[in-house]
């Protein structure tokens, strides 16, 4: 998916949006109550659960309130399969790095 830098392109990043809310979102809120979301342009961060919104991407609109960037679930920088990416704050996905001892 994204090169050698990491830079996704927006088919890339949309397709890791879409297989987020459909595959990992409700396995970590399982109560959410689906109702209250537009689910194409917004999602609950995977880490702190608060809102992310799709056209806020930190590569296109950086350090915005919303922003989202590529999270690699298991830490593997190199492992680009969507089953290993979802969007994540910048901040939560600096704060999880830090708890793996890769930041």
């Amino acid at each position: 998916m994204a090169d050698k830098r990491g830079t996704w392109s927006k088919e890339d990043r949309n397709i890791i949006w879409k297989d987020y809310i459909s595959n990992k979102m409700f396995k970590y809120f399982q109560k959410l109550d689906k109702e209250k979301w537009d689910f194409s342009q917004e999602a609950p961060c995977p880490l702190c659960g608060s809102l992310m919104l799709k056209a806020q991407y930190q590569g296109v609109q950086p350090d915005k309130k919303y922003s989202w960037d590529i999270d690699h679930i298991n830490e593997n920088y190199e492992d680009n399969f969507i089953n290993n990416l979802q969007p994540m704050h910048p901040k939560c996905n600096k704060q999880k790095a830090k708890s793996f001892g890769k930041y």
